[in-house]
């Protein structure tokens, strides 16, 4: 359920492991801090909108005030830098394209079609500072960085350790761009994208109107809209608390190589419809046959239904699809699934699609899905719906529906062998954690770089309890650790090859970590893994990581709560930078990481973003 969210007093329960997979209809069920400089901005003040919830969690914000416990407790090894970066063997359309920031503007053509078009012409470049750098750099075209949703940005040489000492870095808030609604997708960006002829870096932002923004990633002028619909207003669904519209609100994804962004919009004209667009990233435009509906095929018996469903979920491109997830709205109401449907892009009337049995399960954690590079698609599903005579559903564990899974399904296919063990992992307590809405599907699967020559899939959970999976062998538990009192919105991790950290946004702390909330550092090794650091409190966090290959790591902390951005190094859990006055973002909408690309770092407010980077 994306509902009902633990807030930080919630006890952590440890309990006796029972490993291995439980089948369909046994007995558990499921089957198996300075100043700025800058102008003061006249709108950085606190958005008061309460989160959504989009799978059957509440989304609630922690509204209490952090504390601030000070300089954290150094216990972590410091990193060997020497050694050679990690490749992860994403295939290209799956993750971050090549990094080589002298690689030529990316040629976006002529858009195929007259559909859409932007509803405003690009403004005069009135506002780029005199030391702006060229639009070259490293691109963020999906969640978390990567389609393994690392989080890790590996080429950013400007916002390093020392650099963040410096007394340079800070908010610019001349970057304050106009929005139409609120935001719940991550920002993406993209460098050197041709815009009448001239390369520019662009930050896209999509609102809960239905509009998607190309903004100058440098001073935040609009370069384009491109408005997609009209969104589904709350008075019209079933639940749900995203208010008052719904637009777009999963992130969307990039595609480099044919300079297309691709977006689910919720619309309401002909019935509640989920519609794939396709965007031309130099003019909003949309390509040929687009926007197209979804309208998967159906799986398990069941057939796919708009009113209780959500989008919440990111998406993915691997293969020459998009692959999009969906579960339920806050509330829980309605007979709803877990589902993936994959668009074929070349033909997005083409469509596979896999969703759970039985009632609830949704796959609706920001992040989605993941990719381990090979093909294979991971997940993470919520709390079950029990059914009840006459087909309406109440709350609590329903067997055989997959509630409290992590499946690894196989692309473009999407069929689960329900009798592959392998593919399969649930807790041996998932029945409580049904019945209790203690959701594993509150984060998505992250899939770790090679560790020991093995492949590691770590989720976690709104219990708190996290878990390191062979990805080749979900069923395989390598280690079960209580370690917080709860993870939402997204995991990020990062690896030099010969240590690798796991960084869990928590609500609220174990004996490892005393404190309200924040960020814990997991060291994992082939057996297991355990806390090495953690941040100072910081309450309703979101993480990401930036490096310069090996060196030169910094952990980015967000928190929705306070309202805040803070640096940590990444070796020991140093706080290097911390917003405060005119530094603060204002707002931040929780479960959305920070977005770091090329010397600066863009935060995600409730219906804007700020722009940090060094003066």
């Amino acid at each position: 359920m994306l509902g009902s969210a633990i807030m930080g007093t919630q006890t952590v329960r440890r309990r006796t492991l029972k490993w291995g997979l439980f089948v369909l209809g046994a007995t558990f069920g499921c089957s198996p801090s300075m100043g700025g400089n800058f102008p003061d901005d006249p709108d950085a003040t606190a958005d008061t909108t309460a989160p959504e919830d989009s799978g059957g969690d509440t989304g609630a914000q922690d509204t209490a005030s952090p504390v601030d416990t000070g300089a954290p407790r150094d216990t972590a090894t410091p990193m060997d830098t020497g050694a050679p970066p990690v490749d992860t063997g994403a295939p290209r359309d799956t993750a971050v394209p090549p990094m080589d920031t002298g690689a030529p503007p990316v040629d976006t053509g002529v858009p195929r079609d007259t559909a859409v078009p932007p509803d405003t012409a690009v403004p005069p470049d009135t506002m780029v500072p005199p030391d702006a750098p060229p639009p070259t750099g490293t691109p963020v075209v999906t969640f978390q960085v990567d389609g393994q949703r690392t989080g890790a940005n590996r080429a950013e040489s400007a916002l390093t350790p020392t650099s963040l000492r410096g007394g340079r870095f800070g908010r610019d808030t001349r970057f304050a761009p106009s929005l139409d609604g609120q935001v719940y997708a991550q920002p993406l960006y993209m460098p050197a994208v041709l815009v009448g002829g001239a390369p520019r870096s662009l930050l896209f932002v999509a609102t809960q109107a239905n509009s998607v923004y190309a903004l100058d990633a440098l001073t935040g002028a609009e370069v384009w809209r491109a408005s997609l619909g009209a969104p589904v207003s709350r008075s019209s669904q079933p639940c749900g608390n995203v208010t008052p519209t719904t637009g777009v609100l999963g992130t969307p994804a990039i595609d480099p190589a044919s300079g297309t962004l691709y977006a689910v919009s919720y619309n309401s004209s002909g019935g509640r419809v989920f519609n794939l667009n396709a965007l031309d990233l130099a003019t909003g435009r949309q390509r040929g046959g687009y926007p197209s509906a979804i309208r998967p095929p159906m799986s398990n018996g069941s057939s796919f239904d708009t009113a209780p469903t959500g989008e919440r979920g990111a998406l993915l491109l691997l293969g020459g699809r998009a692959y999009v997830p969906f579960g339920g709205l806050y509330g829980d109401c309605g007979y709803y699934h877990g589902w993936v449907v994959g668009v074929d892009l070349a033909d997005p009337t083409r469509q596979t699609s896999f969703a759970t049995p039985g009632s609830g399960s949704g796959i609706w954690a920001p992040g989605g899905l993941s990719t381990d590079g090979m093909g294979n698609l991971f997940v993470a599903t919520g709390n079950s719906m029990r059914t009840r005579p006459g087909g309406s559903t109440s709350f609590g564990y329903q067997a055989g529906s997959l509630g409290e899974f992590v499946l690894r399904l196989p692309t473009p296919s999407l069929a689960l062998n329900m009798a592959d063990r392998t593919a399969q992992f649930s807790p041996s307590d998932a029945i409580t954690l049904d019945n209790e809405d203690l959701d594993i599907g509150s984060v998505a699967p992250v899939v770790l770089p090679p560790v020991g020559g093995r492949r590691f899939v770590f989720q976690g959970g709104k219990e708190g309890t996290g878990y390191l999976l062979d990805a080749a062998s979900l069923n395989t538990v390598v280690a079960e650790n209580a370690i917080n009192q709860g993870m939402y919105g997204g995991v990020a991790a990062w690896s030099n090859g010969t240590i690798t950290y796991v960084f869990a946004p928590v609500r609220g702390r174990g004996s490892s970590c005393p404190g309200t909330g924040g960020v814990q550092a997991l060291r994992v090794t082939a057996g297991g893994f355990s806390v090495a650091w953690c941040t100072s409190s910081v309450s309703d966090p979101m993480a990401s990581v930036s490096s310069n290959g090996n060196d030169g790591g910094v952990l980015w902390v967000a928190g929705a709560a306070s309202g805040s951005l803070r640096a940590y190094n990444l070796t020991d859990g140093t706080e290097l930078w911390a917003s405060s006055g005119a530094d603060s973002p204002g707002s931040v909408r929780h479960w959305v990481p920070p977005v770091v690309a090329d010397g600066r770092v863009y935060v995600t407010g409730n219906s804007s973003v700020s722009m940090f980077r060094l003066r």
